[in-house]
């Protein structure tokens, strides 16, 4: 493919995740970062050397140089910057990929979503799960009545290792860091919207507590039809990171299990031992985190035209994430309103 038709990207942020996207972009024939913007000096030396691209302060800066153009920008900087990032580069003409969330504050996400709109840009925001080819085939399943009449979805989501306490005080706590990509696949799995949600939240690691947070977390989520979803969330599991999603009917059951590194089971008179489960979310979710890129570039450059998550998708789930972490602290069940 010739250069013109490389979608040229501006990487916001060389945290964890702005690391696995560049890696990605790396192997892509389709796409190429020409620009790199890091707050810290030294890290944005070491990445434009590394990416051979020019480095920045922030995007304003880069906006600004018309001698290195680009079309697109990865948001990949802490949640709390996530806005002012997205609306300027939304402001300058780009494409916008963003982590989640847009922004925690549902007004300021709604304004970014409307800015694309106005503009005849995209913008979408990264809830990697749903391009996971084992999560997709639950919902294949189910979308085909595979397990009957849909009553009950479970998902399970064990955090390993436990972050930094300086990623957690930036990271919007664990119902929009966490929870929030759960609620994003029993969204998409039930293609319904919760009525009523109730959740007990508890805490185990003094750091996590310290900062007005909850490590372990359960959730009920209920539908007007009488489906029941359930979220179990833990920021730390010893064994690996823990990575579920169930869907039940009367027909049957549809299970994405935990991935291991290998299929190897090793069996000896002393027992039978397997590989623990992948070690954290880069080696959970490779295919996952190549495939949302690869959707992106097909809507830049015109493959297709519908994203798969949409202004409603973020929307909605920001509002069925705070009023979950509404019920955790005032300890009762709470009616969803503002859903669109």
């Amino acid at each position: 493919m010739s250069e013109r038709k490389r979608v040229r990207f501006c990487l916001i942020g060389t945290g964890r995740i702005g690391t696995v996207h560049m890696n990605n972009i790396f192997g892509m024939h389709r796409a190429v970062i020409v620009g790199v913007c890091e707050v810290l000096d030294d890290r944005k030396y070491e990445y434009a050397q590394k990416i051979g691209c020019k480095g920045y302060k922030d995007i304003h800066e880069a906006l600004k140089d018309t001698s290195n153009p680009f079309e697109a920008v990865l948001v990949c900087t802490p949640t709390h910057t996530h806005y002012e990032v997205v609306k300027s580069s939304l402001e300058g003409g780009k494409h916008v990929f963003c982590e989640k969330p847009i922004s925690l504050n549902i007004e300021e996400s709604d304004e970014c979503y409307n800015l694309s709109k106005t503009k005849n840009l995209f913008l979408l925001c990264a809830f990697q799960r749903r391009y996971d080819p084992n999560f997709s085939r639950v919902k294949e399943i189910v979308e085909n009545g595979g397990v009957g009449t849909l009553q009950k979805v479970q998902t399970v989501s064990r955090d390993n290792p436990v972050p930094s306490i300086d990623y957690l005080k930036t990271s919007g706590g664990i119902y929009h860091d966490c929870l929030s990509h759960d609620i994003d696949l029993i969204r998409w799995v039930t293609g319904k919207e919760p009525i009523e949600v109730f959740s007990y939240g508890t805490n185990f690691i003094e750091g996590i507590k310290n900062i007005d947070d909850f490590d372990n977390v359960d959730c009920i989520l209920k539908f007007a039809n009488g489906i029941l979803a359930t979220i179990d969330v833990s920021r730390k599991a010893v064994y690996g990171y823990d990575q579920r999603l169930s869907a039940f009917g009367d027909k049957g059951m549809a299970t994405s299990e935990n991935r291991q590194p290998t299929t190897v089971v090793h069996s000896t008179e002393h027992g039978i031992s397997r590989d623990p489960n992948c070690y954290s979310f880069p080696t959970r979710y490779p295919e996952a985190y190549t495939a949302e890129i690869e959707h992106f570039l097909d809507l830049i450059l015109g493959i297709t035209h519908t994203p798969k998550i949409q202004h409603k998708d973020v929307h909605n789930n920001a509002i069925i994430a705070h009023a979950l972490e509404e019920s955790a602290r005032k300890g009762h069940p709470i009616k969803l309103h503002g859903l669109i």
